[in-house]
């Protein structure tokens, strides 16, 4: 990675830090400015959010853990290999599967996968993740009981199938050669 690259990716960083905890501030001054005029409402709010905070805090921590392991035990050079050109079917299921498990913006994988696709990871694979990442586990028991379990497991079969297309057509294109 590029000295430049590196100076944006921690500019980001700081930016996002800075901008989360202006939000707090404001957030805590809300809810001081409420507590003053109506106790009542604050302490009700304030248990709600207790709740939902009670609510997230495992799954938090089991992707915090999940990343933690990730970053000890996977380099990038590792993952390229798995990942890698020739890595065929195999490779892109890996792929799949890696995009149904990961959470947060895809924007904050680009980085991880620049990285990969520099030490020889392939288009292919890298377009099977991005597209993967639309199903989702967690939300498949909601999407059961709005839709119907038929249409569940049809559409995310079509949505694998269609991951696996995309990288097929991907690798193919003239235009995918690894950044500089």
């Amino acid at each position: 990675m590029s000295k430049s690259q590196e100076a944006g990716i921690q500019g980001d960083s700081s930016k996002m830090l800075r901008s989360g905890l202006i939000f707090l501030g404001i957030v805590a001054c809300i809810y001081a400015v409420v507590t003053v005029f109506a106790p009542e409402i604050a302490s009700a709010a304030f248990m709600a959010s207790l709740m939902v905070f009670k609510g997230v805090v495992l799954p938090l921590c089991l992707v915090f853990a999940a990343m933690v392991l990730t970053n000890l035990f996977l380099r990038p050079q590792q993952v390229a290999r798995m990942l890698g050109r020739g890595s065929g079917l195999k490779g892109s299921a890996l792929a799949l599967t890696a995009g149904i498990l990961s959470t947060g913006p895809a924007y904050a994988w680009y980085p991880l996968l620049g990285s990969i696709r520099r030490q020889g990871g392939g288009a292919a694979q890298i377009s099977v993740f991005l597209f993967g990442r639309s199903i989702k586990p967690f939300l498949l028991p909601a999407m059961v009981a709005y839709f119907g379990i038929v249409f569940t497991i049809v559409l995310n079969l079509l949505i694998a199938a269609g991951a696996f297309a995309v990288g097929w057509i991907t690798e193919r294109l003239p235009v995918h050669d690894s950044p500089q």
